[in-house]
């Protein structure tokens, strides 16, 4: 584990302007103090004893107290102690940590599991649960305590510590994601802004002594982003696209000016999001290339050629009748428009699931609804060889095109240099995986909306992106602004949710059979677990779910407002979707699927089949 970088709680007042760790590391002590104490404070108001209605508004206030001291900190513990981040304040997500084992997907951990006790109400049978959870929490300072004198922060670290902070506030925390009971979301998010803001402060003179200008936009635009949250708590009607657009967008790009007028060179770890972009939601802020295997040649327009060539010949395949796109028709924003798929064998029995988009494919770092491939190369290997599918395999698409003179010498262009190569299996599937990398969607009038041109989205659709993020709880698994299950804003992984979907939206309690991720691990936890697919060109590619069992996005909508097949009265222990009904109106839901058809972006659906 790294060392944990110290921040925040309260600002340093006697900053030495040339020793900047040592400020930091002084910051830290005294947070961690405070963190400490208002832990125990929670544990105070618990003390043994029947839970009166006074008793559960001072533990809920003792709750809020220890959180909002631990946001303070968030930013520099989620970079630099993963698992601890994870044993705080983790609400199913995965960590790379080499000193703990990751949290299950399935449980929250520390405040969130504590929230989830004390909201809707305090019961006295969960007091003790609480309490041992307030206990395992307090060995937590104790480890951040003796992480203090290993600091030795860096501009590069403050700087990217910050962008990551922002990217988290203004993705999941904005949604509630962390606090999905309290309804204390922004006034968290505010604090969480607050602690980047101080560490800035407390390191900047340091770092960045002759950048006063810079520093000072950076100071401003968090407070502004700070201010805005605080004065807007109310997580029903906060206005996201407003936060999103206009202070938190500003920031990033003044942490941005500031690491480029300084020439600090950003920390290059490989993830989506890429090293160089201020924001998620930047134009251009991801790396189509982050879940591909190291042995992906680089791309290059006679690679890409030749993968779309490939993608549209149905020689490919083993009836030399179906092609990849005869299924992920571009029109379609590459999905066919069926409920499931034909098997490419005449009369032959339904393929098991509906054609997933491969619009922003190569941002998900595990393929098909199950996860049962790592890479979009691995995924070819397994369409090519599906007997209902291709009814080939990567070796024999190779050697049919690998006997065509106008294939040979476009191989040679993508892969051969001066000789040409003998066309191998990998070369198929590296060339095919490389076109489908090019199929990314952020040109819609959602994201020209977050950038800045708010009139691009209707009153209607900047409505159904409040709901969406908000009271509807969308963006707690289809994340902004992929719109996916890929967690920001490391990216790492991709969560898999169990909502109970039916075999039919008119018996919403008739669970769907297919077992899902199951099948692939064996976890019971994971019985009826789907891979959170994008909504990116969703309004293009009905039918939806797994299954393809719901022809309209209203449908859809309307399931989830019902709390799945467990809100719909269906037997299942393991569901990840809460099954209480949403209480969303006729209006509420026809702003959401508004909201949804603003993310359409026709750039991408309009690819053509190549010419010869």
């Amino acid at each position: 584990m790294f060392a944990l970088l110290a921040l925040v709680g309260a600002v340093t007042r006697h900053s030495t302007n040339t020793d900047p760790a040592s400020d930091v590391r002084a910051s830290l002590a005294q947070n961690v103090d405070s963190l400490d104490a208002a832990i125990t404070a929670i544990g105070v108001t618990l003390a043994p004893g029947p839970a009166t209605v006074v008793d559960e508004q001072q533990v809920r206030a003792a709750f809020r107290r220890a959180r909002a001291r631990y946001k303070h900190l968030e930013a520099a513990v989620e970079f630099y102690a993963p698992a601890l981040a994870a044993a705080f304040n983790s609400r199913r997500q995965e960590v790379d940590d080499d000193d703990a084992p990751p949290p299950s997907t399935l449980s929250p951990t520390g405040f969130p599991a504590l929230e989830s006790l004390l909201w809707p109400r305090l019961e006295p049978a969960t007091a003790d649960s609480a309490r041992h959870i307030i206990e395992s929490m307090r060995p937590l300072t104790v480890r951040m305590r003796s992480l203090i004198p290993a600091l030795v922060p860096t501009q590069s670290q403050v700087i990217e510590i910050a962008r990551l902070e922002l990217g988290r506030v203004s993705t999941l925390g904005i949604a509630g994601f962390d606090a999905p009971h309290s309804g204390d979301a922004m006034r968290e998010g505010a604090q969480a802004i607050d602690g980047v803001r101080e560490l800035m402060n407390i390191a900047g003179p340091g770092f960045w002594n002759r950048l006063a200008q810079e520093r000072q936009a950076v100071d401003s635009s968090l407070g502004r982003a700070g201010t805005y949250l605080r004065a807007n708590p109310d997580f029903e009607t906060f206005n996201r696209l407003a936060f999103i657009s206009s202070y938190a967008q500003p920031a990033a790009l003044a942490i941005d000016a500031l690491r480029r007028a300084s020439n600090t060179v950003p920390i290059r770890i490989p993830r989506a999001w890429r090293f160089d972009a201020p924001s998620v939601y930047s134009n251009g802020a991801f790396n189509v290339r982050a879940y591909a295997p190291t042995t992906a040649p680089a791309s290059s327009p006679e690679l890409i050629d030749l993968g779309k060539r490939l993608f549209f010949d149905p020689s490919l395949s083993g009836t030399g009748t179906r092609s990849c796109a005869s299924c992920h028709n571009p029109s379609r924003a590459f999905s066919d428009g069926l409920v499931k798929a034909r098997n490419i064998t005449p009369n032959g029995p339904a393929i098991a699931r509906n054609t997933p988009t491969l619009i922003n494919a190569a941002l998900q770092p595990a393929q098909f609804a199950d996860e049962r491939s790592a890479t979009l190369e691995d995924q070819v290997l397994e369409v090519l060889r599906s007997p209902a599918e291709m009814a080939s395999s990567a070796e024999q698409a190779a050697a049919t095109v690998g006997v065509n003179a106008f294939y040979i010498s476009e191989f040679k262009g993508a892969f051969g240099g001066e000789q040409a190569p003998t066309v191998s299996a990998l070369h198929v599937r590296q060339a095919l995986a490389a076109y489908v990398r090019t199929l990314v969607s952020f040109d819609s009038r959602f994201d020209h909306a977050i950038r800045g041109d708010t009139s691009a989205l209707t009153v209607e659709e900047r409505r159904g992106f409040t709901l969406f993020m908000g009271r509807a709880a969308c963006g707690t698994c289809h994340f902004a602004p992929l719109f996916s299950g890929t967690t920001p804003p490391l990216y790492m992984s991709s969560d898999v949710e169990v909502i109970g979907t039916s075999a039919s939206p008119r018996k919403p309690a008739v669970l769907d059979a297919d077992s899902g991720r199951a099948h692939v691990d064996q976890l019971p936890a994971h019985v009826r677990a789907f891979k959170t697919p994008s909504l990116r060109n969703v309004a293009l590619t009905a039918p939806y779910m797994h299954n393809g069992a719901f022809r309209t996005l209203d449908e859809v909508i309307l399931f989830y407002d019902g709390g799945g097949g467990g809100g719909a009265g269906a037997r299942i222990v393991n569901q990840t979707l809460s099954a209480d009904s949403l209480h969303l109106s006729a209006a509420d839901r026809q702003a959401i699927v508004a909201f949804l058809g603003a993310l359409t972006d026709t750039s991408v659906v309009g690819v053509s089949r190549p010419r010869n």
